[in-house]
């Protein structure tokens, strides 16, 4: 971005169609998140909605760059859902793989420095998922945003956690948001996600003890089944395995309020 504050991408590339000027009289109150199913650049979102009845209001490459596509103040066509696209932002960001879907680190990056920027200056609070911040799968039955809303979701919510209470001067706050989350990270690994061995060693460098023993700990637990692993269901949670609203609380049963109150320690709600 070349101004955070002022929400100034590095480029504006705005869309021509496939959008409807202004919010019908509605307010901002979320972010939604996207990933392109594959590693588009600015310019090839703008082509790819050309010929498809679609957009989003920004686009975060591999690089980090930043591209605006639809104003602001005007409503994409990314959600959906009609009323979720006049209340909503949607931030699209490239993948770097796609066998598994993966962001690199520096749309990471700078996806959740935008997502934090973009909460402030529309006062939407502290990023919180579920809150303030959703995944389009929320609102379409898709996958989409891959990653974010799966093996890298801790990361890119304590990213946006870690910026915006930069931006907005909360800085006890800060110094634990940008801390890694060993849970998540040994969910990842109970999961497959990275590896055995050596390369697991490899891809978690200087948190391999720590996280390697918390996996030892919740796999040696899994012994006394009676009582529930509250930590792994809010992970189940973040990554979406229970849906939303009733379709959660009616999974999860006299365990929701533990859970949904775990979920939100976890995102810094």
């Amino acid at each position: 971005m070349k101004n955070w504050n002022t929400l100034e991408a590095d480029l504006n590339l705005l869309m021509n169609k496939h959008f409807t000027k202004g919010r019908q009289g509605r307010s901002i109150n979320k972010i939604i998140l996207h990933h392109n199913d594959g590693n588009l650049s600015i310019q090839g979102c703008w082509n790819v909605w050309q010929t498809r009845p679609a957009s989003a209001h920004y686009q975060v490459e591999t690089s980090g760059r930043i591209g605006q596509l639809v104003w602001d103040r005007d409503t994409a066509w990314h959600a959906g859902n009609w009323v979720a696209n006049t209340t909503s932002i949607g931030i699209e960001h490239a993948d770097a793989s796609t066998h598994p879907y993966r962001i690199s680190d520096a749309c990471l990056e700078n996806g959740a420095h935008l997502l934090a920027a973009l909460c402030h200056y529309y006062k939407l609070g502290r990023p919180c998922w579920g809150k303030n911040i959703f995944g389009h799968r929320d609102f379409s039955a898709t996958e989409c945003p891959a990653s974010i809303a799966g093996s890298q979701h801790a990361t890119y919510m304590a990213r946006a956690i870690y910026w915006y209470d930069q931006i907005s001067g909360n800085k006890p706050q800060a110094s634990s948001a940008g801390k890694p989350d060993i849970e998540a990270l040994a969910n990842a690994v109970i999961r497959g996600e990275y590896g055995n061995g050596d390369q697991r060693r490899a891809r978690l460098g200087s948190l391999y003890d720590a996280v390697q023993r918390r996996v030892n700990e919740k796999l040696g637990a899994k012994s006394a089944p009676a009582a529930p692993n509250i930590d792994a269901l809010a992970d189940a949670v973040i990554r979406g395995d229970y849906g939303n609203g009733a379709t959660r609380r009616a999974r999860l049963g006299n365990l929701y309020n533990q859970v949904q109150a775990r979920v939100n320690q976890k995102l810094g709600c």
